[in-house]
């Protein structure tokens, strides 16, 4: 039973509302992922030395306070900071790699786990905690190589900074060849990302497609860009109100002193990434011809002789 966009949102809505535990994967990644940081930190001050790593965070805290503050901050203390962990390059960039990857890996488990939890509660009209666990083990593996799959056809894009590249070897010096390597070179940046976001907006439905069908990733890329090309307009103004939505917290909550950014994080993790991810779910299951759960109360009484 297909649906138009409106219906898979006022259904989706109420989905959502019966089972606010979808909401349990989004706060275990937050959860685990701030472990995983703070372990990882205490294991580079052990390394560097708590005097150093304190000293470290306590001007950059000065840095950044004066950069939220509107002021510039001061050149000395950014060299000084800069002086301070120079001897420790090495031990921070792998930290940083390892921080990177750690958080790939628990926030594709716990979504795999989210997405399986709304693909069963668009069909059945519930989900628990083992369906999160479940999915997450199912598909952690594949949703992580099309996550690596995106990444790799996103970062084909840099063909577009060729031109500039070949242009800045061949080219003489001087002014005019800077000014039009300078040109080749934004050109190519934004070419770029215009054809980043083209790659995830056609792309936007693919992990969605992996765990809802048990998909392989190249399968995947396939079922999303199938979906995209049967849906389009779908696919834009879903995607459209998911910024939306996600940016209004943000504006309402964000000049609040001290706690707007603490609840910013909150109603997004509790209730915009949830809700959103149910849409996202409900709208390729009821594209596709999946069978979904009606909440008969919301329907017309029209509707009833369908279901």
């Amino acid at each position: 039973m297909s649906e138009e966009l409106g219906i898979v949102i006022g259904r989706g809505f109420d989905t959502w509302k019966r089972n606010i535990g979808i909401a349990f994967p989004f706060v275990l990644d937050m959860l685990f992922s701030g472990i995983f940081f703070l372990l990882v930190a205490g294991v580079v001050a052990l390394v560097i030395g708590i005097d150093v790593f304190l000293s470290f965070t306590e001007g950059a805290g000065a840095v950044f306070g004066s950069m939220e503050a509107g002021e510039n901050p001061q050149i000395v203390e950014i060299f000084g900071l800069v002086e301070l962990i120079r001897p420790y390059i090495g031990l921070l960039l792998v930290a940083f790699f390892i921080v990177v990857v750690g958080w790939i890996i628990i926030r594709t488990f716990f979504r795999a786990g989210a997405i399986g939890m709304a693909k069963i509660a668009v069909e059945r009209g519930s989900a628990g905690f083992g369906e999160m666990i479940l999915y997450a083990k199912r598909c952690f593996v594949n949703l992580l190589l099309l996550d690596v799959l995106i990444g790799l056809l996103i970062l084909a894009g840099i063909v577009f900074m060729l031109p500039a590249i070949l242009v800045s070897q061949s080219s003489p010096g001087g002014s005019g060849g800077f000014a039009g390597n300078s040109v080749l070179l934004i050109l190519g940046t934004l070419v770029w990302f215009a054809y980043m976001v083209v790659v995830s907006i056609v792309l936007m439905v693919a992990p969605y497609a992996l765990v809802v069908d048990s998909l392989h990733p190249l399968d995947a890329v396939r079922a999303g860009f199938g979906f995209f090309t049967s849906h389009k307009l779908d696919v834009v103004m879903l995607l459209i109100l998911t910024i939306a939505i996600s940016i209004l917290p943000w504006i309402i909550l964000g000049n609040i002193p001290f706690v707007g950014g603490v609840l910013n994080m909150l109603v997004a993790v509790i209730v915009i990434q949830p809700l959103t991810l149910v849409w996202w779910v409900r709208l390729y299951m009821a594209k596709t011809g999946r069978t979904m759960y009606v909440n008969e109360l919301l329907l017309h009484p029209d509707d009833l002789r369908e279901v």
